[in-house]
């Protein structure tokens, strides 16, 4: 097989992929002599290929665990002798791919008598999410440049994790309070009151995992805020984390995530219940069993409303929480709910619905959303006002 480079190229250089006991091994096959009627030898970008195919390895999380050459001229030597990886190299941890080709190089040289940096090798992988009957489809993944699309905006991401739990690779909890225009609040166990991260901070690890295709999660690749920074990446679609490094890769959106099976699936948890939330969505009907939603103004029975808290829940006081009048609305399944909850529409100072036309957004959500904008909000008054200002401010996408 053949790789093809990041610009479309087919290069000359032929690889396998194969089985190797309860590993994959990459085979490189050799460069050598001249080729009838082309004026360069036989897999003559033999180095090129390997470079590639090390950072496309290390964009799935790979590592070497053992390498040899493999060539007919050493293959009757024991595997002592004609080895080039004695130990196990993890790629994500190795920030100069072009320096561990180069030190391949040197290794081979010294194995034989050839002196010959271009032998054929076998360096044996573990990669997440292929097993050693994956083989071929590990190869056609490397042979192609991968399509990881368009990196997140940085604010909108943090945005939507507002309330949530996010936890670091090491188990602490990172919890975002509140988003400004440059910066979010963020507390943790050690620091409840919250300190101040800046987005350009995220903003460069999205950008160093949409190129890369992983990131070391410490301080040398993600900066001084690393571990809250590697928890935000972790939270795209898409994304695997590995331990010891810890390293989080993305994948193409076809990456067969591999799923966990639970010999029991029942068991019981103990639940946080909302104490309140009864008596909020009976106050919000107020004995009706149909009302309109706040936001479109359709009615809808009751089992298809939801009491819809304007500012999240989770980072409400308790005076907050009680106060049931102002701090929610009424808001519809069939779409108000999650645009609202998603930051794809919000309320004015003035009472008028914002709606969030983002570009890909057609048909029947984008007639939605052309509905929603100007609409009055039934919900906005002088005690809700301040509820819906936290949302445009911390959650709305505009």
């Amino acid at each position: 097989m053949r790789a093809t480079d990041d610009a479309g190229v087919v290069l000359n250089a032929e690889f396998e992929i194969e089985p190797d006991g309860d590993h994959l091994a990459l085979v490189m096959r050799s460069a050598g002599g001249k080729v009838n009627g082309s004026p360069h030898g036989r897999n003559h970008q033999y180095n090129l290929v390997l470079e590639l195919l090390l950072r496309r390895l290390r964009e799935r999380g790979g590592a070497l665990e053992s390498g040899v050459v493999d060539s007919a001229q050493v293959k009757h030597l024991p595997e002592a002798e004609r080895t080039i990886v004695g130990s196990r190299v993890v790629l994500a941890a190795t920030p100069d791919i072009g320096a561990l080709r180069k030190e391949l190089g040197r290794a081979q040289g010294k194995i034989g008598k050839s002196g010959d940096a271009t032998e054929q090798i076998r360096l044996r992988l573990r990669v997440p999410g292929y097993a050693a009957d994956d083989a071929d489809r590990l190869a056609t993944d490397l042979a192609k440049p991968a399509d990881r699309g368009k990196a997140p905006d940085a604010l909108v991401l943090l945005r939507s994790l507002i309330g949530d739990p996010i936890e670091t690779v090491t188990g602490n909890v990172n919890t975002i309070i509140e988003a400004e225009q440059k910066r979010v609040l963020v507390t943790t166990d050690r620091s409840p009151q919250g300190q101040w991260v800046d987005v350009r901070d995220v903003e460069a690890g999205l950008e160093k995992l949409y190129a890369q295709g992983s990131v070391l999660v410490n301080v040398g690749e993600l900066g001084h805020r690393s571990a809250f920074v590697g928890a935000v990446l972790a939270t795209i679609p898409g994304t695997v984390v590995t331990l010891r490094p810890a390293v989080v890769t993305l994948h193409d959106p076809e990456f067969p995530v591999r799923i966990r099976k639970f010999a029991v699936l029942d068991g019981t948890a103990q639940v946080t219940t909302r104490k309140e939330q009864r008596e909020l969505r009976r106050l919000l009907l107020g004995g009706r069993t149909s009302a309109p939603c706040d936001l479109c103004g359709h009615h809808y029975p009751e089992e298809f409303l939801v009491a819809a808290h304007i500012k999240k829940r989770s980072l409400c006081t308790d005076d907050e929480r009680n106060d049931l009048t102002n701090v929610a609305m009424l808001a519809c399944k069939f779409g108000c709910d999650s645009l609202f909850e998603t930051g794809h529409v919000t309320v004015d100072d003035t009472g008028r619905v914002l709606a969030r036309f983002e570009d890909g957004f057609g048909g029947r959500l984008r007639d939605h959303l052309g509905e929603l904008h100007g609409r009055r909000c039934g919900a906005h008054r002088t005690g809700s006002r301040q509820y819906f200002t936290w949302h445009r401010d911390n959650v709305y996408r505009g």
